[in-house]
């Protein structure tokens, strides 16, 4: 997998146990291409995640995230700077402009490793402090996703309910089960205003 010593690397927004996060560079094109290739990974993603993944919809999502305003979407790594993942934000709209949803993958070879976990709460902790109008995220995950609602467990969501056949995945009608975290959930922890 690519790392991307070859190019000016961002200082990490995140430094977790596991894993960091950071802006994405163009040479993480590569090691995403690497990561996210795997058919396990994108039986549960949106159908807006491609599969085959290819060099250039690596290239499209990184340019993308480095030309948002704000920048919500950035790459998980190893402590040693392989490519691992990705995770990110939708800002919520209208009346919900406070709620923002929480997307995240890691790639197959990471699994079991506690980096979806440890980036997750890192995350979450993060788009808090950086985004004073945030109230709430929240997450919604296959119901067969059993391995992403444990993920999201040990971050401290909160399971909130079952939205019944809520999702459509290739011809697949399945429920999706929502998560939540909110500013207050953290309050204590992280000492956030």
């Amino acid at each position: 997998m690519a790392d991307s010593t070859s190019q000016s690397t961002p200082a990490p927004i995140v430094t977790a146990d596991k894993c960091i996060i950071r802006a994405y560079v163009p040479s993480d094109a590569e090691g995403a291409v690497a990561a996210a290739n795997f058919p396990e990974l994108v039986q549960y993603m949106r159908n807006t995640f491609p599969h085959p993944y290819t060099l250039d919809n690596a290239n499209y999502w990184i340019n993308l995230s480095l030309n948002s305003n704000p920048m919500v979407n950035f790459g998980i790594f190893t402590p040693e700077g392989t490519f691992a993942g990705g995770i990110g934000l939708i800002p919520g709209q209208d009346i919900e402009y406070r709620t923002w949803e929480i997307g995240y993958w890691v790639g197959k070879d990471f699994w079991g490793k506690g980096i979806a976990t440890s980036a997750l709460k890192s995350f979450s902790a993060w788009a808090f402090e950086q985004f004073p109008e945030l109230i709430r995220i929240e997450a919604g995950v296959f119901i067969e996703n059993v391995a992403s609602q444990k993920v999201l467990e040990k971050a401290g969501y909160t399971k909130e309910g079952i939205r019944r056949q809520a999702v459509c995945k290739k011809g697949k009608i399945m429920d999706q089960v929502t998560y939540s975290l909110l500013r207050d959930d953290l309050r204590d922890l992280y000492e956030l205003q």
